[in-house]
């Protein structure tokens, strides 16, 4: 009896999912938990496994394809792995044999099952050409093993058929279109677009915006940034702001919070979430507990989330739970935003470039590395003195950080906000 591969829940409040890639085919060989599928949610992108060794029977739904959780998407006839034979359910010794005996034959033209002359089985790269060129294969005579037809074979019969056309190309999609130009949505970018509309629909945003002088903790970066470099950190302004709104949480929860029917509903915990750039969209890893971190756990898990959020190594749990959102726009130049709030959140800073400029200080003209953070707020959960005394509070403690010079061999880490590691 087949087994069911199913769209899965990532996350409690992701209602469906988006095939954005079958890295199988029908009829392939699969083992258990070889990645099979490459599905997109508003929480996470991820690969799904299959769940046993077998026989990938019926792809269910194409790739683009939006579905409700729980939905089966595709269905694998299970087999029995002898002895002798790998993980993905295959001999070692026949595949070796196999090989040496259609080395001529394209990667993705080989099967496993060699066809009788009554029921030949067509790769899915020459069904797609087929389609395309709208030709009958039956037409085709195939020279491949078993008298299968191959990628050349079909391009040597549109070559003997003048009356053929090639399908459209990109190039000429793009003469068609001289002065515009169509650029799908990406199942990410779409979803995204979808979740800003319902956050600016339902939350009533307001943003306040401080400049605060960065110039301690700018010298603190530089006191020690070679030295944590050798031992792999890359010390940027992220960890101190996340270092800072955590603090800052913990003297004003109501900021780490969310709304609700029934009222308010404070989070007593912190999980500051933070917004990673991908060429498709946004995504939002968590770091845990960020009030009990000190600078340099913070800069690790920065650095890794940033890192496995680029090569798609996020876990599902890695993307659920936060009660607040940090945007760094400034990595881009840009000085400030009016970020919008990540639902059911009720609050996001967003930190603009890090820039030297003059300032006044104490009626005197001085250099300042100074950078703007802006505050986009729920205004049905809280009041404007209420996010500004929140944003106070991060500013006191970014302009109040303790120069000091990180040693390595310290037995126990120093205490206050400047020496919080």
């Amino acid at each position: 009896m087949p087994v069911d591969v199913i769209m899965p829940q990532m996350g409690e409040t992701v209602a469906e999912g988006t095939i954005l890639r079958w890295l199988v085919h029908e009829g392939d060989r699969v083992g258990k938990e070889q990645p099979i599928v490459e599905i997109s949610t508003d929480k996470i992108d991820t690969e799904v496994p299959s769940p046993v060794n077998g026989v990938l029977k019926k792809i269910l739904y194409p790739e683009g394809k939006t579905l409700p959780v729980q939905t089966i998407i595709a269905q694998i006839e299970e087999v029995e792995v002898k002895k002798g034979v790998g993980a993905n359910g295959r001999s070692p010794v026949l595949e070796f044999a196999k090989q040496v005996e259609i080395t001529k034959v394209a990667k993705e033209e080989i099967i496993f099952e060699k066809p009788d002359e009554t029921q030949k089985r067509h790769s899915p790269l020459v069904r797609r050409l087929a389609k395309e060129y709208n030709i009958n294969l039956e037409e085709v005579k195939g020279t491949g093993e078993g008298g299968r037809v191959t990628k050349k074979d079909i391009m040597d019969y549109v070559a003997s058929k003048p009356g053929i056309s090639a399908p459209p190309t990109a190039e000429t999609e793009k003469k068609v279109l001289e002065r515009e130009t169509l650029i799908p949505v990406s199942p990410k970018r779409k979803i995204t677009a979808d979740r800003m509309v319902q956050s600016k629909r339902t939350a009533v945003h307001v943003t306040t915006v401080f400049e605060v002088d960065m110039s301690k903790v700018e010298r603190y970066r530089e006191l020690n940034k070679e030295n944590l470099k050798r031992g792999g950190i890359h010390l940027t302004y992220l960890p101190f702001v996340t270092l800072a709104i955590a603090r800052a949480l913990k003297e004003h929860p109501i900021l780490n919070a969310s709304w609700t029917d029934a009222g308010i509903v404070q989070k007593n915990y912190i999980n500051v979430g933070i917004a990673v750039s991908l060429e498709d969209g946004l995504i939002v890893p968590v770091i845990r507990d960020a009030d009990k971190k000190d600078l340099l756990q913070l800069a690790r898990e920065i650095q890794d989330i940033a890192q496995r959020s680029r090569t798609k190594k996020l876990k599902p749990e890695d993307v659920q739970g936060g009660t607040f959102t940090i945007t760094n726009y400034g990595l881009n130049g840009s000085l400030f935003g009016t970020p919008v709030i990540l639902l059911p959140q009720v609050a996001i800073l967003g930190v603009g470039t890090v820039v030297k400029k003059p300032v006044v200080i104490n009626d005197a003209i001085a250099i300042r590395s100074m950078v703007y953070l802006s505050l986009s707020f729920d205004h049905r959960v809280m009041d404007g003195a209420n996010a500004d005394k929140f944003l106070h509070k991060i500013k006191d403690i970014l302009e109040s950080w303790e120069v000091t010079v990180y040693e390595s061999k310290r037995s126990s880490p120093p205490t206050g906000y400047g020496g919080v590691w």
